[in-house]
Order: C-alpha cells, then structure tokens, then sequence
C-alpha cells in the first residue's frame, strides 16, 4: 500500500484529533507530515514537506481563511480537502478551487473515506482499500458536544432507537456495560450510513445489529429480538416475516436483506 503525505490546517484541537484518529484508524495510507493551527504555520509546513495532500480548515481567525492560504500557496501543488463546520462556503470553494472533497464537520466516516480514494485516484496512486479488510474496522463518527467527534465501531453498536428528531445509539462497552449515546440525526438518515447486511430495521423505532441477537420470539404476529445484559427490541408485525429470512440468511453469511 503507497502512502499518501498529508498535512492538516485547523485551528481546533479537537478537530485535529479527531481527523488525525479516523485518518489512523479507517485510512492508514495517508501519512500526516505536519500539522498546523494557522495560516502562517500551514504555509510554512507546506513548503518545507511539500504534502501531496492537504486537509484544509477555512476559518482560522484572525489571520484570515483557507482561502488566504491557498492563494499564497499556489506555486505549490497538492490536493485540497476542506474540512469546516461551515457549509455555505462550498460553492465558493468547488467554484474556486475544485477541492477533492468538502467535508462538513463532524466528518462522516463514509465521506473520509470516499476523499481518501478519490485523492488516490487522482494522485495516480493504486487505489487500496481505505479501510482495513476486517468489518470489525468500520464505523461511524457521532457528534457529541462535550466529547468532540466518537469513533463508534460498527461491531460495538447494540441497536439504534428513534427518540423524535435524534436517534439513540446503544453502546457495548468493555465488562458488559451499555453506553447511551444521541445524535441530532433521524433514524433514517442513520440507517443510511450503516450496513444494510448487518443491520436490520425491526420497526420504526429499532435499528438493530443482527450480530449482537442471542434469540427472538413471534409473539403473536409482532416479535421480540433478545440482545445482551437482558435487552429486548420490538419487532413490529409488518417486519417478522422479512426479519427471520433476512436473519437467517446472515447467519449463513448471505447478503442479508
């Protein structure tokens, strides 16, 4: 596997420990040379490592954006990924820079993922799996306001639950303990971002790991799924037929629903 050398620009700390942990842990071909929390240090850091890569923050008062510093910047050649918390500039900069990628924070594992392949293509770099073999790997990246961007495993997630307009992670944590943890994200949205083969919507309220159920039950034409520490989730009556088919092709190692 070719590295990529990369340099980060952001002027949050959480921010940059955050990337820096999904690069390492789900994109290990990108190789960090430098980091910097300014526009001075960031020109610096290019020149002096000449980066094919840089993960570019915008705001970064109160030297100015990342714009400043790519127009200072531009005798030298790399490719740019955005990484902001600030959407409304991304006309500005597809129309400007035609970056590889504008990521809004929190970055989404998925989106990371698909920039890093992207730049590889690009860099004219053989384009290697971003992610290691092992599903055991993935994962999801949930916002928390006190604890910055959690790197969640997908093996580690019990079951989601809808709770209004945010949806519930249910966490196994080491010694059996179960983590609660909510995001601003509708359970479909959520849906969307994790495997269709390993999670399956039970009702409108459940996602579940299918991994993680040690039996269910038909109770009547509804169901119950039994998942660990005694946790039990609801199968509504529209799904029971389509969960036990689907359950037991992933049991098989099919391709689930």
């Amino acid at each position: 596997m070719k590295r990529i050398n990369a340099i980060i620009i952001d002027d949050e700390a959480g921010a940059v420990h955050t990337l820096s942990g999904m690069l390492a842990e789900f994109c290990p071909m990108v190789h960090i040379l430098s980091i910097a929390d300014n526009i001075e240090q960031g020109i610096r850091a290019v020149r002096q490592y000449r980066p094919e890569l840089v993960f570019l923050d915008i705001e970064m008062p109160p030297q100015g954006t990342g714009f400043d510093f790519l127009r200072q910047t531009e005798d030298c050649d790399f490719g740019v990924i955005f990484t902001t918390a600030h959407a409304h500039y991304a006309i500005q900069a597809i129309n400007n820079v035609q970056p590889i990628a504008y990521l809004v924070k929190p970055i989404r594992v998925s989106e990371l993922i698909q920039a890093i392949h992207t730049a590889t293509v690009r860099a004219g770099k053989p384009a290697a799996a971003a992610v290691p073999a092992d599903p055991a790997y993935r994962g999801i990246v949930l916002g928390d306001a006190r604890k910055g961007s959690l790197v969640i495993r997908h093996a580690d997630i019990l079951y989601c639950q809808a709770d209004g307009s945010c949806t519930v992670f249910f966490i196994s944590r080491d010694g059996g303990a179960i983590e609660r943890q909510s995001v601003y994200r509708t359970l479909k949205e959520v849906e969307s971002e994790l495997p269709a083969d390993t999670f399956y919507r039970t009702h409108h309220s459940f996602l579940v790991n299918m991994a993680h159920i040690q039996r269910y039950e038909r109770q009547g034409r509804t169901g119950v799924l039994y998942l660990p520490r005694d946790t039990r989730v609801e199968v509504s009556k529209h799904k029971m037929d389509e969960f036990i088919k689907t359950f037991h092709e992933f049991l098989r190692g099919g391709a689930g629903k």
